[in-house]
């Protein structure tokens, strides 16, 4: 355990060199911070977690750190988001802290330079050794260039077979805003999500729990329907190779997707 701070470090620097050149931070739209990072003892001591987010804030990043906040576009394509952690540097006298962005996939983006600090108030020390590993992210200059995008081109694909005429890719255009007009009212809503919630009614998951999140399991087939992976959001889970996200909610637990220019979510039907 002792030796994982510096392995990080140098796992650090030997991909950023790589990652750099191909990525940039610029194509991801939301940043998420989490409410405590592994070397405090509890949420946000010495308010290092609300310090990352009004530092990010004020280079110009949207922060993410509560499910109020969480976004829909986010729902339909999570690698919008880069994840941040905050890593303490093992030092002699001196506290040094590196800030590490990740994407959906747990590949890091960027790495920060090493902020340090020799003052021995242990929350000024910290915040100071944090303000420091923000002078290479300002140097960043963010601002989103939409690169990555929520996965649109498949919507007309969808229209296409949900319609009779025409084969061709150009006929569906004219069709796409009458079905943004119909999608709003919740009569057309409805009667999806009462579908769905019959047929796994009838069927039952059971949830196990896995290493990164849940199994949830059909109850007859025992056939494994949604894996999903833990985020830094408390009771939300990305869904792996499905699209949107499981949140739970009290004692139920929900999928929510966009689908044909409307928001769908369903219930889950969870055995004891």
């Amino acid at each position: 355990m002792k030796f994982l701070n510096q392995f990080i470090m140098c796992l650090c620097l030997l991909i950023s060199f790589s990652s750099f050149s191909q990525t940039s931070v610029n194509e991801y739209k939301y940043i998420s911070v989490p409410d405590n990072y592994s070397f405090l003892k509890g949420n946000d001591q010495y308010q290092l977690n609300s310090l990352t987010v009004f530092l990010f804030e004020k280079n110009n990043f949207t922060v993410l750190n509560s499910l109020k906040n969480y976004p829909s576009d986010l729902a339909t394509n999570s690698c919008l988001l880069l994840k941040s952690d905050l890593i303490k540097i093992k030092g002699f006298f001196k506290t040094k802290l590196q800030l590490v962005l990740t994407d959906c996939r747990d590949n890091i983006v960027f790495s920060s330079e090493i902020g340090q600090s020799k003052l021995k108030d242990f929350k000024k020390s910290f915040q100071e050794a944090l303000r420091n590993t923000f002078v290479s992210v300002t140097e960043l200059n963010y601002g989103y260039s939409g690169s990555i995008t929520s996965p649109k081109p498949p919507l007309p694909s969808v229209v296409d077979k949900g319609t009779k005429k025409g084969k061709t890719p150009k006929t569906p255009a004219p069709l796409a805003p009458e079905l943004q007009i119909v999608a709003p009212p919740k009569l057309a809503t409805a009667p999806q999500v009462t579908d769905i919630e019959n047929k796994e009614a009838l069927l039952g998951l059971i949830i196990k729990p896995t290493i990164s999140g849940y199994d949830f399991i059909d109850n007859i087939t025992k056939k494994v329907m949604y894996s999903v992976q833990a985020t830094m959001f408390e009771n939300v889970y990305i869904i792996e190779a499905q699209s949107g996200i499981m949140y739970k909610r009290g004692n139920s637990w929900f999928r929510e997707y966009y689908e044909q220019n409307k928001t769908i979510i369903e219930t889950l039907k969870i055995l004891p």
